[in-house]
């Protein structure tokens, strides 16, 4: 399942290059007219901070200038993307559009994303929505935060819970949860437990040869008829002929008790 992790400062200049948008190194920003050119650098960036699979909120910004001073922003985007990476080329993949906006009205869109000159420079950025209901990009979702004041949405798959596994907030299944709840933690559970074990199954068996089951008080429930399902050593309390009786692999014999 693809995540969603927000991240408050993220960007990396990029390149509208065949129809994709290309990240570039932060050495690039002096070329996009971004202010960032002063101080980014390349461990910040979308192409460090983000894989293929997490998914963020993005900006994206052009402006008709290299110059910071005199600069005007053009267009802008910001929706939800992912970076994926072909050889040593990053490029943003646009997931969904939340919003745009142009001074001149002068691109066309596709799918709803604004379709950018070739070879145009852009500033691509991280952000948080500030909407709150843009957060909620998925069905069945819940808002959480693995990093201080960066809330994230977070789906939770079918018979799944919501918990902390590797220091993430996430959805986790039943062979996660076993990850969780280790062997100790089930016998100290059991141990803690007086209430009744009740089990539905049709079948429990303890399969070490070396096992063995120690009460103080058993009970062979009574039955009016014989097991089909017998097999040597089955003990049961037949309530017609009140008597214990077992299973010699061949036939049930009556076991002797004291009147």
């Amino acid at each position: 399942m693809q995540k969603i992790r927000n991240k408050n400062f993220a960007a990396s200049p990029a390149v509208a290059i065949d129809g994709k948008i290309e990240l570039l190194h932060v050495d690039d920003f002096p070329k996009t007219g971004s202010h960032f050119s002063t101080y980014m650098q390349e461990e910040e960036s979308l192409r460090q901070s983000f894989d293929e699979n997490t998914s963020f909120f993005y900006t994206i910004e052009n402006f008709d200038s290299e110059d910071v001073n005199s600069r005007q922003k053009t267009h802008a985007e910001r929706g939800l993307a992912n970076v994926s990476q072909e050889g040593d080329k990053f490029f943003l993949n646009r997931i969904v559009c939340i919003e745009t906006a142009q001074k001149e009205d002068d691109l066309p869109y596709e799918d709803g994303f604004l379709v950018f000159d070739e070879n145009t420079y852009l500033v691509v950025g991280s952000y948080i929505p500030r909407n709150y209901i843009d957060l909620f990009y998925e069905n069945n979702a819940v808002i959480c935060s693995t990093d201080a004041q960066t809330p994230s949405p977070i789906q939770i798959n079918e018979n799944s819970l919501l918990g902390r596994l590797e220091n993430e907030i996430q959805s986790i299944d039943g062979q996660e949860l076993a990850l969780i709840l280790t062997t100790n933690f089930t016998v100290e559970s059991l141990q803690a437990n007086s209430s009744p074990l009740l089990l539905s199954a049709k079948h429990v068996e303890v399969l070490d040869n070396n096992s063995k089951l120690s009460s103080a008080h058993v009970v062979a429930r009574p039955r009016k008829t014989r097991p089909k399902n017998r097999e040597a050593g089955s003990i049961i309390f037949n309530e017609k002929k009140k008597c214990l009786e077992f299973f010699n692999g061949i036939k049930w014999v009556r076991i002797n008790t004291e009147d």
